[in-house]
Parts: C-alpha cells; structure tokens; sequence
C-alpha cells in the first residue's frame, strides 16, 4: 500500500513539474547512472589489473629469492639464523607483506613470528611442491588475507629442498587500489558536476527555443494553428529561408493548383511547386501588401509579411486571395462609386440649369426659357451620341461619361482626341482592368491640371484598338512630374501628390501594363504638363 502511495506521489510530482526539470532531472539520471557504471567497470578493471601485476610481481620476487645462493645453503643446512638475515635484509628492500621460507616437507625455517618457525605451512597445493611446480593462490593465512606467490627452491643438482612463499597482504592491496580509485572517482565527480550544470542550460536552451510552453500548451497551438489555417478564407502559405514550406493551407492548395494534400505539401521546396517563385524566396525582410501576381497562371493578391526569430529573419508568411474575388468587388465599387459622382455632378449642373429656366419663367421670357432647353438638350444628346459612336464599350462610355462632366464642374476641358475608337470587346484585358488605367490616369491628370495655376485648363484623351496594339494616351496641362521621383513614378508608395495619397493608383497602372506585356512612357507636354502613353499588344496577356 505504502509503495502504491509512493508511486503516485512521484507521478503526480513529476506530472505538475516543468518541463525544463524534467529534462534536467532525466539528464541527470541518465548522467550520473552512466558515470556510476562507468566507475564500477573502471573498479573493476582497475582491481583485476591490479592483482595481476601484484601476482607477477609477488612471483618474480619469489623465484628470484629462491635462486639465491645464500637462502638455498641456509635451506640445506637449516640455518634459521641465517634464513633470517637474509629475509629481514629482503625485507627492508622490497615491497612484499611478509616471506616464509620452508623445507622440503613445507616445514617452515623462517616465518616473521618466530612461534610460527617449525609448523607446516598453511594452503599448499597438493602435490605441487613434488611437482616443481609454482602458483598463486589467495586466501587467510598465518599472516591474515594476502595473496601468495609459491615456488620451490633448488639446489645445484636440481632437487627439491625446499618452498619459499612470498605475501602481498589484502590490506596492503586494497590502500594501492584506493590511491588508484581515490583521484578517478574524484575526476568523475567533476564530470557529474560539469555535466549537472550543462544538463541546466541545456534544458533552459530547449525551454528558450519553445518560447516559455510547455508540450501540451505547444501542442494545443499547434492544434490551433491547423484550425485557423482551415478556417481562414484566405491562402496561407510558410516558407523559411531555404525555400521550403513549412505551413500552407487547403484554400492555398487550391487556388494554386497544387497537387496532394497540405500535409504533403509541408517540406516541400517551392520552386518545384510554384512559378515564378521569387517572391516567395527573396531574402530582403521587406513586408509587401496588395502585390498583384501571376503564380501558376492564376492571378492573386498577396500580402507578405517576414518571421523574425531574436532579429533574425527566417522565412515569409503569404497570404493571398483570388484576383478575380478582388476585381468583382472592386468592379463593383468603382462603378458604384462613379455612378455616385456622375450623378452629383449632374444634379449640379441641372439645378444650376433648372434655377436659370425658373428665373426666366419668372420673368415671363417664355422664349429664351424654350430656347435654352432646346439647346441643352441637343447639348447632352449630342455627347452622349459622340461618346456612344466612338466608345462601343458601355462601361468605358459610363466612364468617360462622367469624368467628362467632372472636368466641367472642376473648371477643366476634356478633350476627346479626334480618331478615339473603341470596340464592345475589349482586347486584351477586361474593361474592369482598362476602367482602372483610364480612371487613374483621368484622376491624375485632373489634379495635376488644377495645381498649375497657368495651365489652360485642357485634357487630352486618345484611345485606340483598331491596329495590332491598344493605344491610350492622356496628356494634361499641369506642373509635371519631379526629377527625382520620374523614374520611381510607378513604385508603391512613390507619389507626386500631397493630399495624402498612397501612391497606388500608378502602381495598378503598371502592373496591369506589365501583366500583358505592355509599355509606357512619360513625356514632358508643349508648353506644360505630361503625357502618358500606353501601348498594349493584343492577344499577350498571362
């Protein structure tokens, strides 16, 4: 029951507590677990080397004394006189416990307790001293637990008369073992304390790269993460620096046309999946936002933002709808919003129309009143036949239209350029796209206009698609484009206004240009103001 208590005790602990101890702790284990074996084992060898060496040596010492001329008289006339000068002389030379020396019936004529000199010696080999024979053997003697060298004395006729035996005490033994072990075990222990302190930061370096979560809380984001890729309307797509993906969802995979699942997808290079890829692998750190692309064919905005990890960049995150989704709403704004101003300035003009027919009613000049509506009707009807014979498009005509008259309330006069043609198919962009080109450059030219103040007030428009290209050219009147912003005109962000404009609108210019192989130049008007002109090849768009 007590042991079962334990148990949970530990493994509730070991549940609550962080993970960065439980790596520390685990290290810890595995380190001092490996470092204990490896002290047992190095024991280990360390003893079995040392009781060979001390066994080699205890027999070398042992033969060496029994060949000597002194102890083999001393034993062949049992000089135990003798006998003991010779060991005490020995002893005080070498390293050895003790020595005995006995005859040839083991009888000993020498033993360091003289009470001992007369008895048999202690754990023979049976039959080894007949035999010539010399051994090791380990075990409790007279002299207490030693470790015995054995060999058998000779005289000159080589016959047996006696044994020596030469003893390493235990003891003696094990204090050469401990100075051994005594500064390994020291060194290992500096090992466990260096590793102890590298198992820390190690374990804070993985906390770190986790950012502070635990493995569940990383878990439950990465949980999260999946459910917000699958619920987010948009593509998304990860790469990290190499050009790898490491995150897409199922709206990008589709739009894109890529073939598998996200999943199969993740680890992928991009290159071999996407094309043009450098806009997903360029290396600069710079965040984009509404970039029109063409990447494998279909047309997206994207927006890209960099991942910094401690001010270093690793990788961009993609996100990006379809350009058609982006161009039916903005279709749909801009019309609604041109309708908006083609009819405010219409009500202007009618109510200053109206307030001057009332005026006259009043004063009773019937016929001037009949002959104004006459000519403001022939007027309209004759603007609206002009730009309906030589606009086939309808909405170009709804266009122009309008910006007509919002040059009449501005104080300007837009000009359509003798030869103007444009059919109802529009070749090869789409009218939404030709809108947005005509529309900003009108725009542009209007404000540039109005800010020269010596400007004659005239806007030229020409557009074309009878030949093999659509011509479009716009030239204003105003104070020009600034040297130093000439050559950016048509960057994000680079604007010539001061209203507060976010230099866009050129910058969709060229983009559509650009995405159907088009040119554009920028020539200085007589006397004053630019002239934009826009050539398109039919038949190349992407």
């Amino acid at each position: 029951m007590r042991i079962k208590l334990i148990k949970k005790y530990i493994k509730n602990m070991l549940k609550n507590m962080s993970f960065q101890w439980r790596v520390f702790l685990l290290l810890l284990v595995v380190f001092t677990l490996l470092l204990g074996a490896l002290n047992k084992f190095m024991e280990y060898q360390l003893d079995s080397y040392l009781t060979e060496k001390v066994s080699e040596i205890a027999m070398n010492q042992a033969k060496i004394i029994a060949a000597m001329d002194d102890v083999i008289d001393g034993v062949e006339q049992h000089d135990t006189v003798q006998l003991k000068k010779i060991a005490d002389r020995l002893s005080m030379e070498s390293n050895f416990s003790y020595l005995v020396i006995g005859d040839k019936k083991s009888v000993r004529l020498y033993h360091p307790n003289p009470e001992k000199i007369g008895f048999t010696m202690q754990w023979n080999k049976p039959g080894a001293l007949e035999r010539g024979e010399s051994y090791i053997i380990s075990s409790e003697g007279s002299m207490g637990l030693a470790l015995r060298a054995k060999t058998p004395i000779w005289d000159k006729d080589n016959n047996i008369i006696g044994i020596i035996s030469l003893g390493y005490l235990n003891s003696k033994i094990d204090m050469w073992r401990s100075n051994q072990i005594l500064p390994l075990t020291s060194i290992l222990l500096l090992i466990l304390f260096i590793l102890i302190l590298l198992s820390w930061q190690f374990s804070a370096h993985i906390k770190k790269q986790m950012m502070g979560m635990e493995p569940l809380e990383i878990a439950r984001v990465q949980r999260q993460r999946d459910a917000l890729f699958g619920a987010v309307f948009e593509g998304l797509l990860a790469v990290d620096t190499e050009g790898k993906i490491t995150a897409i969802n199922q709206n990008a995979q589709k739009m894109l046309k890529l073939p598998g699942s996200p999943k199969q997808l993740t680890g992928r290079m991009i290159k071999d999946l996407i094309s043009p890829v450098d806009y997903f692998v360029e290396t600069s750190g710079t965040n984009r936002i509404d970039d029109l692309l063409i990447i494998n064919g279909v047309k997206i905005i994207a927006n890209r933002v960099g991942i910094w990890i401690d001010s270093e960049f690793q990788g961009w995150v993609i996100s990006f709808r379809l350009h058609d989704e982006i161009s039916i709403l903005s279709a749909q704004l801009t019309q609604i919003q041109q309708y908006v101003e083609n009819l405010r300035t219409l009500r202007h003009e009618h109510l200053n129309w109206i307030s001057t027919i009332g005026g006259l009613l009043q004063l009773k000049e019937y016929d001037r009143a009949l002959e104004m509506v006459k000519f403001e009707s022939s007027n309209q009807q004759s603007l609206i036949d002009s730009i309906s014979s030589m606009f086939k498009n309808r909405l170009i005509a709804g266009l122009l239209f309008g910006k007509y008259h919002r040059a009449k309330e501005l104080g300007l006069d837009l000009e359509f350029v003798a030869g103007c043609t444009l059919g109802e198919q529009i070749n090869p962009m789409t009218e939404n796209e030709l809108a947005t080109i005509l529309g900003n450059l009108l725009n542009n030219a209007f404000e540039a206009t109005l800010k020269n103040p010596d400007s004659n007030k005239m806007i030229e428009f020409y557009i074309s698609d009878e030949s093999e290209e659509l011509v479009i050219e716009v030239s204003d009147n105003g104070s020009g484009i600034e040297p130093q912003i000439r050559e950016r005109i048509f960057t994000r962000g680079v604007t010539s206004k001061r209203s507060g404009d976010h230099g866009i609108g050129l910058y969709l210019v060229k983009t559509y240009i650009d995405q159907y192989h088009g040119t554009v130049t920028i020539d200085d008007n007589d006397p004053c103001g630019t002239v934009f002109s826009i050539f398109i090849p039919k038949g190349k768009g992407d």
